[in-house]
């Protein structure tokens, strides 16, 4: 990040700031899988397990995503490669280890489905920090307002509705899963505008560590992914509970259960 642009003091903040969200994201996601998975059907083993692989694989990334992302720690011959290699960094493991592995492994889809459908969406709450694009980034010129604006407000009415979409699911409120699948679209959709209007308006985040763990992790690729997870939790849940309503049909003027 260029600090000569941001006091000092608020530039060690916004970085000490991202580096917490990102060990945080990590913290939370290993957490809600070893809680989910101690709700699952799995073997003893397993439940640990899987647990433990997860807190892993984001640790590993996030790791290698601050890596990449700080030029100093990785300076490179050739700029032109930064952004290839940091666009395989970000969502080469949400490809590869995230959306595949859920539908590959039947650990992953068993903790999903028995995750209940609230703890995804309380997760996203941390997206309403989205508002740093607009203080200090775009007040002291270090990204242009055609991305700054989109992402922060598109970050933050994701983050801010969280907790009102996981009340409502939680207490199975009516349209309750409707609203969250719609919710969950709008957080990709927002995900996926932000990085457009990055491109779009070359605001060259790759090059504003630790800005650029944004890109690299703590937005769109681990942002995507549970949105994914999701609405795929969302579906199992639903259809479950459907599935478990009995049906009623009138006898006499009497209800009676088939």
């Amino acid at each position: 990040m260029a600090s000569s642009q941001i006091p000092e003091m608020l530039h060690r903040g916004v970085s000490i700031f991202i580096l917490a969200l990102g060990i945080g994201l990590v913290a939370v996601h290993t957490s809600l899988v070893a809680l989910a998975a101690q709700l699952s059907a799995l073997a003893r083993r397993k439940r640990i397990l899987s647990a433990v692989l997860v807190g892993a694989y984001l640790t590993v990334w996030l790791g290698i995503a601050i890596t990449i992302g700080d030029r100093a720690n990785f300076p490179m011959s050739r700029e032109n490669l930064r952004l290839p290699v940091s666009l395989l960094v970000g969502y080469g493991p949400m490809f590869l280890g995230g959306i595949a592995l859920l539908f590959a492994s039947k650990a992953m889809r068993g903790i999903n489905g028995a995750m209940p459908t609230s703890w995804l969406i309380w997760a996203q709450m941390y997206r309403m920090g989205g508002l740093i694009f607009l203080y200090p980034f775009l007040f002291y010129g270090l990204i242009p307002a055609g991305f700054a604006v989109p992402a922060a407000v598109g970050d933050f009415v994701t983050g801010v509705f969280a907790p009102l979409v996981a009340v409502a699911v939680a207490q199975r409120r009516p349209h309750a899963i409707g609203w969250a699948t719609a919710w969950n679209l709008f957080g990709i959709l927002d995900l996926v505008v932000a990085p457009t209007a990055a491109v779009v308006s070359r605001a060259g985040m790759i090059g504003l560590y630790p800005l650029s763990l944004v890109a690299l992790f703590i937005g769109p690729p681990l942002g995507i992914l549970t949105h994914i997870y999701s609405l795929r939790n969302l579906a199992v849940n639903s259809s479950s509970a459907a599935a478990s309503t009995p049906d009623r049909f009138s006898v006499g003027g009497r209800q009676r259960t088939m």
